[in-house]
């Protein structure tokens, strides 16, 4: 799931409850799930998420080292956003942390949630001596783009020329079991070790 602010709606209200940002707890992974749902409806792929709560539950606080870890913004006790971070590392620049998802609800949208969320992930960072956050938006997710462009983050594509590239289960299972492409598509995709 790539990572994503939804284009905002309504304006916040100046009188509503403060924002509160947190460490995820084991308690909120079913309005956890719920909003990566919503954020994959929102992208097109309603079906697309394949975890469950109890998938959460394990990978982020039963496995050791946890798989991800996440922050959840509150407001008047109810869960109205989400970033799901997990720690990656460089080679050029050592520690880096990888947004898989960023996700403020409708009903909160251009009330500084998504600010927070990132405000206090860069802390982390700045604490844990990391070097660079990285994530994906979708092309066409104007008012994510516009929000990321104020924050300074860069369009790797423009400023890098780099490609985004995955192998999913089944290739990961193929190339693990020595099947590749075969040589014909080989010469069609560009070299990848220049």
């Amino acid at each position: 799931m790539s990572t994503e602010l939804v284009a905002p709606e309504a304006a916040g209200q100046a009188d509503e409850e403060p924002i509160q940002v947190r460490m995820m707890r084991r308690e909120d992974a079913a309005a956890v799930h719920e909003m990566i749902h919503e954020l994959a409806t929102f992208e097109g792929v309603p079906d697309g998420p394949e975890l469950s709560v109890q998938d959460l539950i394990e990978d982020g606080f039963e496995s050791s080292p946890a798989w991800f870890f996440g922050l959840v913004a509150e407001r008047a006790g109810r869960l109205v956003g989400h970033a799901m971070c997990n720690r990656a590392y460089s080679s050029w620049t050592r520690r880096a942390f990888y947004i898989e998802d960023l996700y403020v609800r409708p009903t909160a949208r251009r009330a500084g949630v998504a600010r927070r969320l990132l405000q206090e992930l860069c802390r982390i960072a700045v604490a844990e001596g990391v070097h660079r956050v990285d994530w994906h938006v979708l092309e066409n997710n104007a008012g994510a783009l516009a929000f990321y462009w104020r924050l300074g983050a860069r369009d790797l594509r423009l400023t890098e020329g780099r490609a985004a590239l995955r192998l999913d289960r089944p290739r990961i299972e193929a190339v693990a079991g020595g099947r590749l492409l075969s040589a014909a598509r080989d010469e069609a995709e560009p070299e990848l070790n220049k």
